[in-house]
């Protein structure tokens, strides 16, 4: 019996030195393999228009710092496609562009105005196969200037900028940032959509979002801060973010932090009519106040501050529901969907007529809002 263990064990390291020098010998690189110092790897995309023409810019990995605060690492060309611009820089660039590690890709308005958002993007998702999580900004004005500006912390605008869009999780004025992949999803589903809006000014900022139909797969309006706002709440996405109210005895401020967000849009079918309800809960702590510091641990200011921020995001909700229903006529809480999976006969009869639909439902918006902490404290002599 140990004799025959013996031999198993020797077998099986015998077996496992053949396996290593197999795969040895297979460690000599791909055959198709480029050299990294030859190739120009590409982190950022800006699609504008030239009249009748797209104009793309591309950002190159190696960055070249002006003395004006730009970076200089861009190749713009114009074309009636963006594929075939990106060929084009085999005119301007030596080192083979790689299209593979593509940070984010940047829209004017102009450029969407014209053309889908499909159709811009078609080349990102079928031809250069970059991450699904690179990132989409729609931009106010001149798309290739953004990539031209240095951040606050002298990054390369292409970093800079995806890291201004994760910021979106500290203020809810600005929309989660939409990737690559979220895109697809929308475009497919044919859904109406926000994308962060970025500014470029002195420097490059986010403000507000762009509103993108799901039936025409083009621009069509800007949505303001506030707006958003109200969004991000029904959409669930306002954790991290603040909200700051006064209060209606003292007129002092406060100024809330969302530690937790959720929120649940219920559809009610009653023959021919649709109704929903929006429920928002959210647990949120004090942060900072200009309240006398003995009355935070007191039950009446509980209370008082616990209905003041509700009827805050519930009048903040409906002020956006408003805007989305009766003047943008567009569906980006996904209302639509929660009828489709409720109701599905229902759906089959309005989906046609969606838009129109879902302009004239009555939406009740309830919020619950549960104060975790007030951080109160008793201050000291002298203090």
């Amino acid at each position: 019996m140990i004799a025959f263990t013996f031999r198993s064990r020797r077998i099986v390291s015998v077996r496992k030195c053949i396996a290593a020098c197999v795969a040895c010998a297979f460690l000599t690189g791909c055959w198709d393999s480029k050299e990294i110092d030859k190739l120009s790897i590409i982190q950022g995309v800006a699609i504008d228009t030239n009249q009748d023409m797209l104009e793309l810019t591309y950002q190159h990995l190696i960055a070249q710092k002006s003395k004006k605060n730009t970076y200089t690492n861009v190749t713009t060309l114009d074309n009636d496609s963006i594929q075939a611009a990106s060929r084009d820089q085999a005119k301007l660039v030596s080192h083979a562009p790689l299209y593979n590690f593509i940070r984010l890709v940047l829209i004017s308005d102009q450029a969407l105005k014209k053309t889908r958002i499909d159709e811009l993007l078609d080349t990102f998702t079928r031809s250069y196969k970059p991450s699904r999580k690179s990132l989409v900004m729609i931009v106010k004005g001149n798309a290739k200037e953004a990539l031209t500006k240095l951040g606050k912390h002298k990054d390369m605008p292409a970093f800079d900028l995806e890291e201004l869009a994760a910021n979106s999780v500290l203020n809810s004025k600005i929309p989660r940032k939409t990737r690559l992949g979220e895109v697809s999803i929308h475009i497919s589903q044919g859904t109406d959509f926000i994308i962060q809006r970025l500014v470029t000014n002195e420097s490059n900022q986010l403000a507000g979002a762009a509103l993108v139909s799901g039936t025409t797969k083009k621009f069509v309006s800007w949505v303001n801060e506030k707006d958003v706002i109200g969004i991000n709440w029904m959409l669930g996405s306002s954790k991290g973010s603040i909200i700051k109210v006064e209060d209606p005895k003292t007129k002092q401020h406060m100024v809330f932090e969302v530690e937790d967000a959720h929120s649940k849009l219920i559809p009610h079918v009653n023959g021919e009519d649709l109704s929903f309800t929006v429920r928002i809960k959210t647990d949120i702590k004090l942060n900072e106040t200009s309240v006398v510091s003995a009355e935070l641990l007191k039950e009446p200011f509980i209370r008082t501050a616990k209905e003041t921020v509700e009827g805050e995001i519930r009048q903040i909700v409906l002020q956006s529901l408003h805007k989305l229903q009766k003047e943008m006529r567009a569906d980006v809480a996904g209302f639509g969907r929660k009828v489709k999976v409720n109701y599905p006969a229902y759906w089959d009869q309005v989906k046609d007529h969606w838009q129109d639909t879902f302009s004239k439902i009555p939406v009740d918006v309830q919020v619950k809002v549960q104060i975790e902490r007030t951080g109160a404290y008793t201050k000291g002599a002298g203090a």
